[in-house]
């Protein structure tokens, strides 16, 4: 009687041939998915403006990049000399342009100066342009954490930060940009760039006016 022994090299008597094509398959998945986690960890290392550039892709949007756009915001505020007072960054949640209350306001009120006007106007046009129509624009009002005095025309910074929010976007409204892209929102001292203690209040980078696109 002949004995059928298992190959020790090939215990389950496994046709070889037959094997190879189950192997394959599954070097391909392991192969995809090395290559999933490699793109995966270089997004998580990528900067802003490359991963804007990736999301943009796949998402074939028609609108203008936010990078694009940023270089745009740049160029204005260089045109208009307000490098001090306004700055321009890419952030995670979209486009973020700073102007300093001095630029826009005088101390304690929400009336845009009429200095503005030119920059805002400005602003309005490419925010009206064709690849930049469909994106939506926050603007939010930050204050310092000085108190307003008593007889100021607001009753504490809740409401001057709101004011002030909302009189940029009026202006904006009178460029014929559309209202149902803006939000308005007043901050106070809630969301300070720079810290503020007792003995340093009143920091100018703290009084602002933000708008973020995205």
């Amino acid at each position: 009687m002949k004995l059928n022994i298992p190959d020790r090299a090939n215990p389950y008597n496994f046709d070889k041939k037959e094997d190879q094509p189950w192997l394959l398959a599954y070097s391909d998945m392991v192969t995809l998915l090395l290559a999933f986690f490699v793109l995966f960890f270089a997004i998580s290392q990528v900067d802003q403006v490359k991963f804007e550039m990736i999301m943009e892709y796949f998402n074939k949007s028609q609108s203008m990049p936010l990078h694009v756009l940023e270089e745009r915001f740049k160029e204005l505020v260089q045109q208009h000399n307000l490098q001090e007072s306004v700055d321009v960054e890419l952030t995670p949640d979209g486009l973020l342009v700073n102007f300093q209350d001095n630029v826009l306001f005088d101390s304690g009120k929400a009336e845009l100066k009429q200095d503005s006007a030119p920059i805002f106007g400005a602003l309005a046009d490419i925010l009206n342009s064709t690849d930049v129509a469909s994106r939506n624009v926050k603007v939010e009002g930050h204050t310092d954490t000085v108190p307003l005095s008593q007889n100021a025309l607001y009753p504490s910074n809740w409401e001057l930060s709101t004011a002030r929010s909302a009189s940029v976007i009026r202006f904006l409204l009178t460029k014929n940009v559309l209202s149902n892209r803006f939000v308005a929102i007043g901050y106070a001292d809630t969301r300070l760039k720079e810290k503020e203690n007792s003995a340093r209040r009143g920091l100018p980078v703290n009084r602002r006016v933000s708008l973020l696109i995205n």
